[in-house]
């Protein structure tokens, strides 16, 4: 097996008994950080062991020979080449497009559209257009969902693709005027500390409300953001593995239930943002 160091390590000690079944493996990016947090959810949901395997230790882990479904956190982990037959279900990979051999289904770090654009419609009642901000050539299939949901919210959207954040000024410019709100979407390449800078000064500045993927992007400036924690993902992957396991067929894609909205209230009083305090998170 491969050697799991430090709070990883822990966890196994702590579920040593009964053994691991051999039918399921977890198999982390890294064993630490949000991979491991939800990988803690996902045991937890599990209700029994599963052994975990941590790439950053060992990229070519030996799986169990009787592996029928693997849980994986993080694209390299979604990455690694599965046994063929394997269903694996991935999270915590923004972007990854799975290849052949396994049957790969998808835990959403996002939320579904049908309730983010209700959602950011009562944080901020006055929002009518909302430009989508994705990486060009990603998101699709997401973004059709945003828009097949968009007219039942009464908002029109407008997606916006960048090739890299170098190019967020220009669209930003283009923007202005045209938008009550932005939305960007997890895609890794467009996020950095300085395009986060240039969003969120641009945001406030223009009394524009910055939707960010992730909560966790709050401390960088962005306004509020709609979707699950990892506690939510992890026990998502755990339903997820549990119906394959007892031969159930799972969706494409699967939405955690009930995500929460986070709110930067600093921002949000600074910046003057048309907002309703009272949805506001307690």
């Amino acid at each position: 097996m491969t050697k799991i160091p430090g709070l990883l390590a822990a966890l196994c000690l702590l579920c040593a008994a009964p053994a691991a079944a051999r039918d399921v493996a977890a198999v982390l990016a890294k064993g630490t950080g949000p991979y491991f947090e939800t990988y803690l959810a996902f045991q937890r949901a599990m209700g029994r062991p599963v052994t975990p395997f941590d790439l950053s230790e060992d990229e070519k882990p030996r799986l169990p020979s009787g592996l029928k479904v693997a849980v994986s956190f993080g694209s390299k982990a979604a990455a690694l080449k599965y046994p063929a037959g394997t269903t694996v279900v991935f999270t915590l990979a923004p972007g990854y497009i799975p290849g052949g051999g396994a049957k790969y289904r998808s835990v959403a770090t996002l939320p579904d559209p049908a309730l983010a654009l209700p959602a950011y419609k009562r944080l901020q009642p006055g929002l009518r257009r909302l430009t989508v901000f994705h990486l060009k050539g990603s998101m699709g299939p997401y973004l059709m969902k945003i828009s097949s949901s968009a007219t039942g919210a009464g908002v029109e959207v407008n997606p916006v693709s960048l090739s890299s954040p170098d190019e967020f000024p220009e669209k930003l410019r283009e923007m202005t005027g045209r938008a009550d709100a932005f939305w960007l979407l997890s895609d890794p390449p467009l996020i950095n500390r300085e395009s986060m800078m240039i969003l969120s000064k641009f945001s406030c500045s223009n009394r524009i409300p910055f939707y960010a993927p992730t909560a966790g992007l709050l401390r960088l400036g962005a306004t509020a953001a709609f979707g699950p924690d990892f506690g939510g993902i992890g026990g998502a992957a755990a339903a997820a593995v549990k119906k394959a396991l007892a031969g159930e067929e799972l969706p494409e894609v699967t939405y955690v239930e009930n995500p929460g909205m986070s709110v930067n209230l600093e921002a949000a009083e600074k910046c003057g943002f048309p907002l309703a305090k009272e949805v506001f998170p307690k």
